[in-house]
């Protein structure tokens, strides 16, 4: 019990370090909003809310959501430790706290920005998508779960590829196979949220990767950050 009440204010004061730099550099989430305003302004005007039939707009819009949600994360999340290695703090961080506590505490960073992107792109998609979602409680439940894992996992890559030549694109290509089982069910469960139903078997999914997610990455942060 002593070790978790010594884990979590340790991880919180990484996420801090982390707040803090990003709001006096902006640079993460500059291009993490950057992407997401351009990526939905695209989509909106290829797509728009008309050009669809009534009976597959539902699942498309779910679709194009997570789909710039996955690149907006893709193209900010990956900084966490990148930002480390270009500034030479990350041999100073190794030394000072475990990789657990910095992989958990990089990953609350991470969820945080995710949630501030999704809290600006959703209304956004909305309005230009003339999206409509009947259960907001379910829809809100789907983005926690979803972007919690998304999160976890992006920032353990993202310790595991920070020290890597092409480190965008190695990111990528090693992480839409690992967050498409997530993706898919963060899909179902939109659309059922937008249809006004509670996606149980969805939500319980999303659950059941978090746990897996936050499991792997705390037993394998030593191995992606240290080695």
């Amino acid at each position: 019990m002593s070790g978790a009440r010594g884990f979590l204010p340790r991880a919180w004061a990484v996420a801090a370090k982390d707040l803090a730099e990003e709001l006096r550099l902006r640079v993460a989430a500059g291009a993490v909003f950057f992407f997401a305003a351009t990526a939905v302004a695209l989509v909106a005007f290829a797509v728009g809310p008309f050009g669809v039939p009534e009976e597959a707009r539902q699942r498309l819009h779910a679709a194009l959501l997570w789909i710039v949600l996955f690149f907006s994360a893709a193209t900010g999340l990956p900084r966490a430790f990148v930002r480390e290695e270009e500034s030479g703090t990350g041999l100073a961080l190794r030394r000072l706290a475990p990789a657990t506590v910095v992989v958990a505490g990089k990953a609350i960073f991470n969820f945080l920005l995710l949630l501030a992107v999704a809290a600006v792109t959703m209304p956004a998609f909305a309005l230009l998508m003339e999206w409509r979602v009947s259960s907001l409680p379910a829809l809100l439940a789907v983005v926690l779960l979803a972007g919690y894992g998304l999160a976890v996992v992006s920032t353990f890559l993202a310790a595991l590829v920070a020290r890597a030549g092409h480190k965008s694109v190695l990111f990528v290509l090693v992480s839409f196979p690992l967050l498409l089982p997530l993706l898919l069910p963060a899909i179902a469960g939109t659309v059922g949220a937008s249809e006004g139903a509670t996606p149980w078997t969805a939500l319980r999914v999303l659950f059941a990767y978090d746990g897996a997610a936050s499991c792997g990455a705390y037993l394998l942060a030593s191995a992606a950050w240290e080695d």
